[in-house]
């Protein structure tokens, strides 16, 4: 364990392969997600005209809500592991129509295929909790470098009140899902930047579904600005 979280199970191969079998009933399966993601959007605060990277877009969740706030000026890149995913969420950006508005492309967070300084905002949501844990700090400085200065960083991730070992924590490895809980603020901290704000919380339950994941882990979303130049 580091920082209060114990290892992923899952390689970059492995998440590909169960997030292109998992495309296609995902929201259905995830529908406790959408609560969170309204907070982090909010928290994202989107202006018109802005560009705004989403990383791992997923079904398009978050993505739809920040394309929506930048308006027809404003610019929306989304990334994902998963080709199935980034169907998913094409077509859902159509539906809303918004296709004009966003781009996408196939890609690991490792290595952003986009140039230093070109984003206001970036999102992340549900990637670093499936992330091994020496890839936290590659991922975030690449996400920093895309950043402009005073750039606004947005992670969701699933989690837990503090650095305390869970009992979800403890049958993990047994599971079969691919998440686990996170704890990004201090990492964040470590690599610079600044007005670090974490909320934490778990699901508000609607179902017997939801009422057993609020009671396995909660939900952190995590805002903090990359450095201004000097």
């Amino acid at each position: 364990m580091k920082n209060g979280m114990i290892e992923s199970t899952y390689t970059d191969d492995k998440a590909r392969w169960y997030y292109n079998w998992r495309a296609s009933n995902y929201e259905a399966m995830a529908e406790w997600e959408k609560e969170f993601h309204a907070e982090a959007v909010q928290m994202a605060g989107a202006q018109e005209g802005q560009r705004v990277l989403v990383v791992a877009c997923g079904t398009g969740r978050g993505m739809i809500e920040l394309a929506q706030a930048v308006g027809p000026t404003g610019r929306v890149d989304a990334l994902d592991l998963s080709d199935a995913m980034i169907d998913q969420a094409r077509a859902n950006s159509d539906k809303h129509g918004l296709g004009d508005r966003v781009r996408f492309k196939q890609g690991n967070a490792r290595e952003l295929p986009y140039p230093d300084e070109t984003f206001d905002i970036v999102y992340n949501s549900y990637m670093l909790d499936l992330i091994p844990l020496d890839g936290f700090d590659p991922i975030l400085k690449e996400m920093r470098r895309v950043l402009k200065p005073d750039g606004k960083l947005v992670l969701l991730n699933m989690s837990k009140p503090d650095e305390k070992k869970t009992f979800y924590e403890s049958i993990y490895r047994w599971t079969g899902i691919p998440c686990r809980p996170v704890l990004m603020a201090p990492y964040l901290e470590a690599l610079g930047f600044k007005h670090i704000q974490r909320s934490y919380r778990a699901p508000r339950p609607h179902s017997f579904y939801e009422r057993l994941i609020a009671l396995l882990w909660g939900q952190e979303i995590v805002l903090a600005h990359k450095a201004a130049k000097s």
